[in-house]
Order: structure tokens, then C-alpha cells, then sequence
């Protein structure tokens, strides 16, 4: 870390620090040394953008835009910020995207939600937003959500017109004697939200795919800024329910690091369980999602059936089996009056997993099918890893070794014995089998998890129905801070931002795994055939819930 601080020590800075054990975190004087610093950033092995968020400072007139960037190799990080104009007609700065393409989409979103133009990107437009916000720029807190309300229909026929201008496009410009076309293709869930890959074809070849996301955008970002702090749990962990517990977690972390609280050893051991259960409950519809792409539909019903016993397990602790609540600030929600009968569940959800285990390897994981059509292809390199920022399962199936849990450890992962779960080709095959090792990994945490907690109550040191949580205070003091989790589908990063005495969050930046992912579609299935889209998007491990916060 000495090394960094010392490289950004050699620009015009106005602070420079240590910001926990891997992060060290500064401030530019000056917008025009962002692509100096960036580069020499990128030399010293700091190649990836995790995300982008900007915070709008209404009072003192400023734009601070904050980058978050990241050694995927040495797990050193920066926390880069600078201040620019907030004026809309000066309210720009040099894109990094040119030299760490990871920054692509997250610099749209932050033109699109906050107006900052991002000069030199090789395709700056409005981006994740329907065309009624268009130029008006919902992140800002000038930006008044009533008054536009208040053009519902007129917004809806502005947002229909544009579809049919570009149909109306495509067909004057089609060439009827030729082979190439626009085909719109899905997958559409009303639940979790659409998607609209606009795949240019030739025959069967893919050329180019255009990416159309946010059809159910529901500014998750700014919701969280109109509720108290205990209320935003209810909009953070809608990010995507296939795993609700790790985004609250994700929360409760920055409220806590503000508030200058640490949780109880017992609520850090809680946090392993929901969270542990909350992947596995998610990769297991990911893994029955990738067969589906195949047209092999029995393994998710085998998948959802153990699933069924996981979300018993978040039912009889919170009373609920998607939407929980269970996680907030301070610790986990409820006590626990009878610990032995909730590990009863627990444990009849890992012996469930663990009587199909030997079934679903010898059936599906070594389906003869399923290795003819997905291993060797779609395959990522490191360096792919690193240059688009994949994560989680997908990182980890190229043999990245990336796990924040490891590198950053929160809640008890640090006094668990576990280990970096890696494959080696980085193919479609590897994207489903690296998923099926960390359920069962994730048994061995919950396991590990119990046990302390089982050994901490006999041995007096933890009390489950007054340990749960630790008291918070209702109004926080001034402060920032960055948390980071290991999700399901890869790090997940919330840059939260208070002021004095506030009752409310001011600015929650919620950067989710699925924006990149989908991002390497295009380059990922250029000169491959459209039969092979549902196969390569299938490997991908995507929500459109996180895509659509």
C-alpha cells in the first residue's frame, strides 16, 4: 500500500491516506490528472474500475465523482475522488473507459442519473433510464420526482414512440435482399424484470449486440435516501431476492463503519449463516437456469426442491422466505429463542444437499450432453477478468482468485476455515461447475458457523436472545464509507454518504456484479451463432433485478 500512496503522492493531491487494510484512499486537486493517475495506477497493477459514483453536493454547488478501483491480483485497491462542477454545462471529466474498459457502462449510468459527461467515452448516451428522464438527471437532488409523476401518460407515450421510431428505422434501413437483421431477444421475467438484447445477425451469426436494460428501473439508489436508516433495509435487499440477505448486509456494514458500532461475535456468526444460505439458495436457480438453457428442464426441479428446504430455513428465522428483512444495522433483526430448533432447519437443508449431492454430479454436473455443448467455449481469460472486471463465480471459474470474503473478511468469514474455490478453463462448463463447489463450500462455512456459535453459548460468551444486535443511534453523524461484500453473483460495493444529525441516508451507491457481466455479451458472442446466446448468457450467472435497481 506504501507503493500507491507514494505514486499518488506525486500528483498535485490534496490528501492521500490509509483507508482500511487493502484500500488506500485520496483526493486530486486537479480533474485534468485523472488519466496521468489512472495510467500510472494501471502501470503499477491497478487495472480494473469495480464502479463510479458520483454524489451530488447541492449546497456547495460541487459534483464529487469517486472512483473505485481495484488490484484484482493483490487485492490492493483506490479510492479516488475528485471534485468537478455541478453546473449542467460544465459538469465534465476525462473518461477513463479508454484505459480501463471495466468503467464503460458505470460512466453512462452516472451521466445518465447525474449529468456528469464524461468526455473522450467512445459512446457516451443515456444509458439504464427510460427516454422521459432523459436530460433531466433523477439522481440530483434538485430533481423533483413529484412534478414528473405528474406526466404519467405523457411520459408513457414518450417512452412508446420511442420503440416505434425505431422499428420504423430499422425497416427503412434494412436491406430486404440481404441476410442481416435486428433480432430483439429476451429473456423476459415480470417478476425480475425484462431484458432486450438487440442482436445484429447475419444468418446466423452474431455480429453485434446492443444491450437495452432498465425497463423496470426503480431508482433503488435514490429510494433509500426517503427512509430512515433501519426503513432502507426494505429497498436494498430488493436488489435482487435471489440472495436478499448479502445486500443487507452489504448496508448495515457502511451504517455501522459510520456509526463507529461493531456488532456481537454472535451477530458476526449470524451474518455467516443467512448470508451462506442466501448464496446457495441463488446458485441453485442459476444452476437449473444454465440447464434450462439447454432445454433440459428436470434439473431445476430437482435444484428448487432443495432450494424449497434453504428457504424454510430464512422462513423460520424471519418469518419470510424472499423479502426477509432479517439483516440491519447493528446486527441480525431477531433473536434466537430456541437456537437448537433453528439449527435443526438449517442442518436438514445441508442434509438434503448433501443426500442429492453424489445424484446431481453422476446425472447433470457430468451430463455427456452438457459437456459437448459447453466446455471449451465461451472461455475468459485472466486478463478478460480483469480488463471488463468480472467477479465472483464468473472470476473464480477462469482461476482468478478473488473473494472478498477472503481478502476484505466481514461478519466471522475471518475466523472460518475456508480457501479460494477456483477452476481452471474459464469456459461455459466451468461458469455452472465452479457454482455447484461453492454450495457445498458454503455448507462447510454454515457448518463451521454453527459450531462457534453452539460453543460460545455453552460456554457463556454468547446470550442468542440479547447478542442479536447492538444499539444503534437514530441520528448518524457526518460521515462516508465504502462496504463490500461477497454476493452470490460477486463482489457487491455500497458507497454510502451522511450528514450531520441525519435520520437518512444522503447518497447509497449500490454497485452490483450484474452491470459488467452483461457488459462482455457483445465481445463475448461477436462471430458466434445465435444459437448460442441462451448457452453463453445462461453461463453468466445475471439478474435483471440487480441490473435494474
Amino acid at each position: 500500500m506504501e507503493k500507491l500512496k507514494e505514486l499518488l503522492a506525486k500528483f498535485d493531491i490534496e490528501y492521500v491516506e490509509d483507508y482500511k487494510t487493502n484500500w488506500v484512499k485520496a483526493k486530486l486537486k486537479n480533474p485534468s490528472d485523472l488519466l496521468d493517475i489512472v495510467q500510472a495506477l494501471i502501470d503499477e497493477g491497478v487495472k480494473s474500475c469495480s464502479t463510479v459514483s458520483p454524489t451530488d453536493f447541492l449546497e456547495e454547488n460541487k459534483m464529487e465523482v469517486n472512483y473505485f478501483l481495484e488490484d484484482m491480483t493483490s487485492g490492493r485497491h483506490v479510492w479516488l475522488k475528485v471534485d468537478i462542477p455541478r453546473e449542467i454545462e460544465s459538469c465534465e471529466i476525462d473518461s477513463i473507459t479508454p484505459l480501463m474498459p471495466s468503467a464503460n457502462w458505470h460512466e453512462l449510468e452516472s451521466y445518465s442519473t447525474f449529468g456528469v459527461k464524461f468526455k473522450g467515452h467512445p459512446n457516451l448516451r443515456y444509458f439504464l433510464i427510460s427516454t422521459d428522464y432523459y436530460g433531466k438527471y433523477p439522481f440530483r437532488k434538485d430533481f423533483d420526482y413529484e412534478e414528473h409523476e405528474k406526466n404519467l401518460i405523457e411520459n408513457i407515450a414518450e417512452i412508446t414512440d420511442e420503440y416505434h421510431d425505431e422499428y420504423e428505422d430499422h425497416e427503412r434501413t434494412s436491406n430486404a435482399d440481404g441476410s442481416e437483421t435486428i433480432l430483439n431477444w429476451g429473456p423476459t421475467h415480470p417478476a425480475s424484470g425484462p431484458i432486450r438484447l438487440k442482436v445484429t445477425a447475419d444468418g446466423e451469426i452474431v455480429k453485434k449486440i446492443d444491450l437495452d436494460i432498465g425497463y423496470v428501473w426503480r431508482a433503488l439508489e435514490d429510494l433509500v435516501t426517503r427512509k430512515d436508516f433501519i426503513g432502507a433495509i426494505v429497498a436494498v435487499e430488493r436488489v435482487c431476492f435471489m440472495d436478499n440477505t448479502n445486500p443487507m448486509i452489504c448496508y448495515a456494514q457502511a451504517v455501522e463503519e459510520i456509526a463507529g458500532k461493531e456488532i456481537t461475535p454472535f451477530a458476526k456468526y449470524m451474518r455467516v449463516i443467512l448470508g451462506e444460505v442466501g448464496r446457495s439458495a441463488s446458485h441453485l436457480v442459476s444452476m437449473g437456469s444454465f440447464f434450462g438453457t439447454m432445454g433440459l428442464h428436470t434439473f431445476m426441479m430437482w435444484l428448487l426442491d432443495i432450494r424449497e428446504s434453504y428457504l424454510d430455513v430464512l422462513d423460520d428465522y424471519s418469518g419470510a422466505r424472499i423479502a426477509t428483512a432479517c439483516v440491519e444495522p447493528g446486527g441480525v433483526r431477531y433473536p434466537l429463542k430456541d437456537y437448537k430448533a433453528f439449527f435443526a432447519s438449517v442442518n436438514k437443508a445441508l442434509d438434503k444437499l448433501d443426500k442429492h449431492t453424489a445424484e446431481l454430479e453422476s446425472i447433470f454436473m457430468k451430463n455427456p450432453l452438457m459437456a459437448t455443448r459447453a466446455k471449451g467455449v465461451g472461455v475468459f481469460t485472466q486478463e478478460d477478468v480483469e480488463k471488463y472486471y468480472l467477479c465472483g463465480p464468473v472470476a473464480r471459474a477462469s482461476n482468478q482468485k478473488i473473494d472478498v470474503r477472503l481478502q476484505e473478511p466481514y461478519a466471522a468469514y475471518g475466523d472460518l476455515d475456508i480457501d479460494f474455490v477456483n477452476t481452471p478453463n474459464g469456459d461455459v462448463r466451468d461458469r455452472l461447475l465452479i457454482q455447484f463447489l461453492e454450495v457445498k463450500q458454503s455448507a462447510d462455512m454454515i457448518k463451521q458457523a454453527m459450531k462457534a456459535i453452539e460453543a460460545g453459548i455453552e460456554a457463556g460468551e454468547m446470550d442468542p436472545m440479547k447478542d442479536h444486535m447492538v444499539k444503534m443511534p437514530r441520528k448518524m453523524p457526518a460521515g462516508e464509507a465504502v462496504s463490500r461484500v461477497e454476493w452470490a453473483r460477486g463482489e457487491m460495493l455500497m458507497h454510502l454518504v451522511t450528514m450531520e444529525k441525519s435520520s437518512s441516508p444522503y447518497r447509497l451507491k449500490i454497485k452490483a456484479p450484474s452491470l459488467n457481466h452483461t457488459l462482455v455479451l457483445d465481445p463475448m458472442l461477436k462471430g458466434k451463432t445465435l444459437s448460442d446466446i441462451p448457452l453463453y448468457y445462461g453461463s453468466m450467472n445475471i439478474c435483471q433485478g440487480d441490473l435494474d435497481r
